[in-house]
């Protein structure tokens, strides 16, 4: 984070600012009585109204599930949720730790912290919640995630672009030479890598959590998950559009996107090779009703033809022209899921009514 955003004496105009690396500098007074995009101010106060609570739903039901599973949905759940919980704290770190100290707008600067703030003190603590209920020696099973190559490649796929883009902010930070076209590049390959994990890999993840929800066990779990899934739609979301506007408004950023496209394009569909290896390791010791290992793959092509179509990328691979998982849109359907919300209690939603029972009829309406 650069010193001058300590320096509060310079006048500065958001309005005519840029996304990112403005020569003005960084943001100093966080102003908010009007913006350059109003739509990530948008953006920023719908998340603050998704604020929930992941110890407020139970996992009673969720530790007798796991007890009387087969080894092969126990594989599938614990790999799963191992992998959930290595990718969260990669993201709990990216937005506020890379991205902020490169952000030259209130209201940019504002999503960052948010987006931080839930991957790591929402969802990274929701992981660790049914951990912790559901395994009788939680230590053992985080300590796993560590000798699990499969995920420790996943992480390192992403890892490497925020890697980069944090090495050269602490040069720049040093007072250090910094080849301000390099920064735009390290900066634009760093966004695509953050949309492949909220576009990509988190929802293959919640997918697999949510099909044992229409097997209607690990309900607590899929309550979690689903309210996760909400917030990562829109994380989703502003990531495309951050993507699409900034090679709008940023000449630099438009010759980042020539000069890079083939790096991009290799970086997406490595991630796609490795989310179709994973569904083979999860699915080892068998599927579950509903879902196996093809169908994943198939789901896989599904979701990277659709977010790359959503900032401009053809897929050059065979996707299926509908879901072939349909029993997700329901989960992943934002209208519905905010009406169910807020006016139904089956999904423990509400703050101190949470409850050990669940009325299997209501499942459709997570």
């Amino acid at each position: 984070m650069s010193n001058q955003q300590y320096d509060l004496s310079k006048q500065t105009d958001y309005l005519n600012r840029l996304m990112f690396l403005d020569p003005q500098g960084p943001v100093t007074i966080q102003r908010f009585e009007e913006f350059k995009y109003p739509k990530i101010a948008n953006f920023e106060t719908t998340a603050r109204g998704f604020f929930w609570v992941p110890e407020e739903i139970s996992l009673t039901k969720d530790a007798a599930d796991f007890k009387g599973a087969s080894e092969a949905v126990k594989h599938i759940f614990t790999s799963n949720l191992l992998r959930q919980t290595a990718l969260d704290s990669l993201q709990g770190r990216g937005p506020t730790q890379v991205f902020t100290p490169v952000v030259s707008l209130p209201e940019l600067e504002a999503v960052m912290f948010n987006w931080g703030f839930f991957e790591s003190n929402i969802h990274s603590r929701s992981y660790s919640h049914i951990i912790r209920n559901i395994y009788a020696i939680p230590k053992t099973v985080f300590n796993t995630i560590h000798d699990t190559q499969e995920i420790i490649n996943m992480a390192a796929n992403i890892g490497k672009y925020y890697n980069d883009l944090h090495q050269i902010n602490c040069k720049k930070e040093l007072g250090m030479p910094v080849d301000e076209y390099e920064h735009i590049r390290a900066i634009w390959l760093a966004l695509n890598a953050s949309y492949a994990l909220e576009a990509f890999r988190f929802m293959v993840s919640f997918a697999t959590s949510l099909a044992m929800v229409e097997n209607r066990i690990f309900i607590g779990n899929g309550n979690i998950i689903s309210l996760i899934l909400q917030d990562e739609l829109l994380h989703k979301e502003w990531t495309a559009w951050m993507i699409n506007q900034v090679v709008k408004e940023d000449p630099r950023f438009a010759q980042a996107k020539r000069d890079c496209e083939e790096e991009v394009y290799a970086m997406y569909y490595s991630v796609i090779v490795e989310e179709k290896a994973w569904a083979d390791y999860l699915f080892m010791k068998g599927p579950v009703i509903g879902l196996n290992a093809n169908i994943l793959k198939d789901f896989v092509d599904f979701t990277a033809a659709s977010a790359l179509k959503d900032i401009g990328i053809k897929y050059q691979a065979h996707a299926p022209k509908t879901t072939p998982i349909p029993w997700f849109n329901k989960h992943s359907d934002t209208s519905k899921k905010q009406t169910a919300l807020q006016e139904s209690e089956s999904t423990s939603y509400v703050i101190g009514v949470m409850s050990d029972t669940l009325n299997y009829d209501e499942l459709p309406s997570i």
